[in-house]
């Protein structure tokens, strides 16, 4: 177990200050949330935690001058801790040439482990471009390595000053250091424990079973490669499926709006829900009947736009997105063979016109430009090239529009950047002049910029906009969701109420947990059909959702979080006034 002390007696160390200066320049916005998240003290967390150490650091020093080392270190960390900031982790510990960060901790997100591989990743290439330079000014080959571990850890306050006064005990950590040790140079190292959250979202090499330091097992071992061009599905059951339960009336309501806009009229529908609910199931429910038509007519253009849950920060990540998917780009690079691609795409659909627009429509999607489009662009002031993307999009969508009905899915609106609200918020009206449906899926998270576009939407728009509002599935329902999966008969009634009660008629909490019982072999496959292996009596919350939850709970004001600690010491049920009594026991 290793742990993470901070002596307020010791003296200050180099590592020290090198870390205060480091954490003195994280970005305002994440300060915020960490200050506002920081009393955790004693709390047992999920993070992931990542652990990157400089290659054969002892040989390389031992042949610079020490203060041109320092100077490479000091260099080599402020490169490469913004990659922890972009995706909102945070800097536990520097140690010597190694650095610590936690995913999860104090701030939890749903998808911590996918934020920790993209910030190594982000690593590994920052460090390459370094050491290009290093080796050119000092002769010297400079390289690191990463591990990274997914699990529970009991964390503690962090300082006003952003640094951690605790000690952090937890096997994720050690292991993270282990697997560190054992990577390549250059590389990221994971276990199962990551594994099973990232392996949708990132190609990730099988490297076997290896020896760790510490476990008295070989442990399975995978080397994260690169980002998936085509992400998988991060929820749902792998071989087990269901038809949508519980959904009709919702999914009619959208269908009857499909029909309205294949008669020449727009609409927005607004699907709100909580986590796990189904928006995004709803909606894939109604392409599949769209364009899975018997007749192999196409009768609607579909448009998807998504957001990242670190996107917020990302200007025009949404909006980037969506005309990706308009211009039937997809996931192909951003080189120059795309920008003359639109150049075609625009020409078919308007002609001439298209010169006046290709050159924005390239500028927002990064693609490489002529030098004098680029030097035209950048005499541009901000506002008028927002103006100039925004006439872009829109001239494309009508000429889309000329074609085929349009059907414009933004999903998780919640975590959309400002910029792109701003622009779709402008874009909305379109719903007056065009056989357009746009399809915002959000959470009620009322405090996100999406939701400006929520109240615009309904502030503007009056009986053009439907808002279905999804809530948790009945006993019924879910019985019927937990038969599909797992298609047992005789499915015992104790593990069936178990999952049920868990699942609190969430869709998404179903599958979990449904996953957790099949890893801890209660449930298993047998014969090509599923049994019940293990009696149980009550089971965990699966990691992700903790982390799902947990989440949802660092967003809350501190004293609503302050009451819910209290809250789950006293039980699952309790009237208002014993609440009461005990916070004031507690001095609250």
């Amino acid at each position: 177990m290793l742990g993470l002390e901070r002596s307020k007696d010791h003296p200050a160390t180099p590592t020290d200050s090198r870390l205060a200066r480091l954490v003195a320049n994280t970005p305002t916005a994440l300060a915020e949330k960490i200050r506002s998240a920081t009393h955790l003290s004693g709390e047992r967390r999920v993070v992931t935690a990542l652990f990157a150490d400089v290659v054969g650091s002892t040989a390389l020093s031992a042949h610079m001058d020490p203060e041109d080392w320092t100077g490479i270190m000091n260099q080599a960390f402020e490169l490469l801790v913004p990659a922890v900031f972009l995706y909102e982790g945070t800097i536990a510990r520097l140690m010597g040439d190694s650095l610590l960060a936690f995913f999860g901790a104090p701030i939890a997100h749903e998808d911590d482990p996918i934020r920790a591989a993209h910030a190594a990743l982000e690593i590994i290439a920052t460090t390459q471009r370094f050491a290009d330079e290093v080796r050119r000014v000092h002769g010297i080959d400079f390289a690191v390595r990463v591990g990274l571990s997914t699990g529970p850890v009991v964390v503690g306050d962090v300082g006003s000053d952003l640094v951690y006064e605790y000690t952090a005990m937890g096997d994720a950590i050690n292991l993270a250091a282990r697997l560190q040790s054992a990577a390549r140079p250059m590389t990221v190292l994971i276990a199962e424990n990551t594994y099973r959250f990232i392996a949708p979202v990132f190609e990730c090499a099988d490297l076997g079973k290896i020896t760790i330091k510490g476990k008295t097992e070989r442990i399975q071992v995978y080397e994260v490669v690169e980002p998936k061009s085509k992400p998988g599905m991060l929820r749902g059951l792998k071989g087990l499926s269901s038809p949508m339960v519980g959904r009709a009336s919702e999914l009619n309501e959208l269908i009857h709006l499909t029909e309205i806009v294949q008669a020449g009229l727009g609409r927005t529908a607004l699907v709100v829900g909580e986590a796990g609910l189904g928006k995004s199931r709803l909606v894939a429910e109604l392409k599949s009947r769209l364009l899975d038509d018997e007749s192999g007519t196409r009768t609607f253009e579909w448009v998807e736009g998504h957001c990242l849950s670190y996107g917020q920060g990302l200007a025009y990540h949404l909006l980037i997105d969506m005309v990706r998917s308009i211009l039937g780009l997809g996931d192909k690079p951003s080189d120059e063979n795309n920008y003359t691609y639109i150049r075609q795409i625009a020409t078919h659909l308007l002609g001439e016109q298209a010169e006046e627009i290709t050159p924005y429509l390239g500028h927002l999607l990064s693609l490489p430009l002529e030098p004098e489009v680029i030097e035209r662009i950048r005499l541009t002031d901000p506002q008028s090239l927002q103006n100039q993307y925004l006439s872009s999009i829109r001239r494309i969508l009508f000429a889309k529009a000329a074609h085929h009905p349009l059907i414009l899915v933004c999903e998780d609106l919640h975590w959309a950047d400002p910029s792109s609200v701003e622009l779709l918020t402008k874009l909305l009206t379109l719903t007056n002049e065009l056989p357009i449906l746009f399809c915002f899926l959000t959470r009620p998270d009322r405090d996100a910029p999406g939701w400006r576009l929520v109240n615009a939407a309904r502030d503007r728009l009056g009986n053009g906009l439907v808002e279905i509002n999804l809530q948790s599935l009945t006993e019924t329902d879910s019985r019927q969701l937990v038969a599909n999966l797992l298609e047992i008969e005789a499915l015992p009634e104790k593990v069936r109420a178990i999952i049920l009660k868990k699942a609190e008629g969430n869709p998404f909490f179903v599958e979990e947990v449904i996953r957790m019982l099949i890893d801890q072999e209660v449930i298993v496959q047998k014969n090509g059909s599923w049994a019940v292996e293990k009696s149980i009596d009550t089971v965990e919350i699966p990691d992700n959702l903790q982390s799902l939850l947990l989440a949802r709970i660092d967003r809350l004001p501190e004293d609503v979080k302050r009451a819910l600690r209290v809250a789950s010491v006293i039980g699952r049920r309790f009237s208002v006034r014993v609440l009461e009594q005990v916070m004031e026991r507690q001095g609250y």
